[in-house]
């Protein structure tokens, strides 16, 4: 059991780093000469991260890439209830999608 919580905190930080990236990415989109480089750049570098990530959990048995990815979406949730929808009215809609009907 030990194994599959340490697997599902792995899952929190992989999130934490991912969304995280994801989300100063998008910030900083406005400012950047080349946004669609950086947004590129950042998806490479986060992806492989993430990848990288999971390829080692899952050198733990198929149950602890269960975790981690349990980890990463349950991450992906608690950011978006703290950040909240920042889109400043450029997109509109909410940050759960059509969920929040």
């Amino acid at each position: 059991m030990g194994t599959v919580m340490l697997a599902f905190l792995a899952g929190i930080a992989l999130g934490g780093i991912y969304f995280a990236g994801l989300w100063r990415t998008v910030r900083s989109l406005p400012d950047a000469e080349k946004p669609a480089r950086r947004m590129a750049a950042s998806f490479a570098l986060r992806a492989a991260l993430a990848l990288a990530g999971f390829w080692l959990v899952l050198q733990g048995g198929w149950e602890g890439l269960v975790a981690a990815m349990a980890g990463f979406l349950a991450m992906r949730e608690i950011l978006l209830r703290r950040l909240g929808n920042t889109s400043y009215g450029l997109m509109g809609g909410n940050a759960h999608g059509s969920r929040g009907h």
